[in-house]
């Protein structure tokens, strides 16, 4: 019998809007504990929509983002703060396309004012 990670992130029903324009319909997702994950699919399709949701960029129209806290219980994004700064994602910036992945993380943890005796260990 396989056992299952714990689940981290956990989209329930997740939808966002523009007007009478659907970015992202109802999509459900868990990533476990150590997964890494890629979004796949043309333009439009609510790739970039979904990070900005997940890093409360944006907030969705409806449905639940649950996060894993420090105290082991997956709770709602709309109501946790520091579990954020926890989550790892590269955006689409046109700006930032000649930067390295890890140039990139150490620019936002900058940004972040994360601790930069931690930095390394995090990036």
């Amino acid at each position: 019998m396989k056992i299952m990670s714990e689940i981290v992130i956990k989209l329930e029903n997740l939808t966002k809007k523009y007007g009478n324009f659907t970015a992202v319909n109802k999509i459900n997702l868990e990533v476990h504990r150590g997964e890494t994950i890629g979004l796949i699919g043309p333009n439009g399709a609510g790739k970039t929509t979904t990070i900005k949701m997940i890093a409360k960029i944006l907030r969705p129209n409806s449905g639940r983002i649950l996060i894993r806290t420090n105290h082991s219980e997956l709770e709602d994004l709309l109501h946790v703060s520091s579990t954020a700064t926890r989550i790892g994602f590269l955006i689409d910036i046109p700006n930032f396309y000649n930067m390295t992945a890890y140039q990139l993380l150490r620019y936002f943890a900058n940004l972040q004012n994360y601790p930069k005796n931690k930095r390394e260990a995090r990036i």
